[in-house]
């Protein structure tokens, strides 16, 4: 409607349009769309456009502080598993692990640091198996026994899950086993809840992801699928 108010009406009206006036009438925008009818664009082109890239993690604060490796692993493995569950349901994979520690405040008051953090790529999946295996392995890289109250685990570098990566050291039967069995447990819990169905772990003392379920705070204790 602006351009039409000046009589230009076409791409060659504005081509053939008195640039300054143009200018004087819209400012700059008058200047770039008179450059734009002689295919003229001065952006910068030379600097990459990096889009801001999703993630999907689940955190937790413990009940208290936890000492032992073998409590620890439970919940990283519960997390991963929950980390694992959402990424199945928008039907993805991640290139990408990444798990972060926060020490309790005794261990911060002794060594001076507040936790960890620690990354890995691996070959993208959603399996359940190879998500826990790899937050736990980048925990035992990393972990000197400091006491530990809140666990972060997240997956970047997400890709569609469009296609399935059999591993050479594996049967490939195992593979498709191990899928089918991820996306069975993802629909029962859907459908009756996390409880419904559970590893011998969560029984275990210090696991936690039982008690959590259906926590109230707008995350289901951390087992929603969203």
């Amino acid at each position: 409607k602006k351009l039409n108010s000046f009589g230009i009406n076409s791409m060659y009206d504005l081509a053939h349009y008195n640039p300054y006036q143009l200018k004087e009438q819209m400012g700059v925008i008058g200047s770039q769309l008179f450059a734009f009818a002689w295919g003229i664009d001065r952006a910068l082109i030379r600097q990459q456009y990096h889009p801001i890239e999703k993630y999907y993690g689940n955190s937790q604060v413990l009940p208290r502080d936890y000492h032992s490796r073998s409590e620890i692993e439970i919940v990283l493995r519960e997390i991963a598993e929950q980390v694992g569950a959402r990424i199945r349901t928008h039907h993805l994979l991640a290139s990408e692990i990444h798990l972060h520690v926060g020490f309790s405040y005794a261990a911060k008051e002794q060594t001076g640091r507040s936790g960890f953090g620690h990354s890995t790529k691996i070959t993208p999946t959603n399996s359940n198996k190879i998500l826990a295996q790899t937050v736990i392995q980048l925990f035992n890289d990393q972990w000197q026994g400091e006491s530990v109250r809140n666990l972060t685990v997240s997956c970047a570098q997400l890709v569609t899950d469009n296609h399935l990566q059999l591993n050479l050291f594996e049967q490939n039967n195992q593979t498709f086993k191990q899928r089918e069995i991820d996306q069975t447990v993802d629909a029962i819990r859907q459908k009756y809840g996390f409880k419904s169905i559970v590893k011998l772990s969560s029984l275990l003392p210090g696991a936690t992801a039982i008690n959590r379920d259906g926590l109230v705070g707008g995350h289901a204790g951390g087992n929603a699928y969203d």
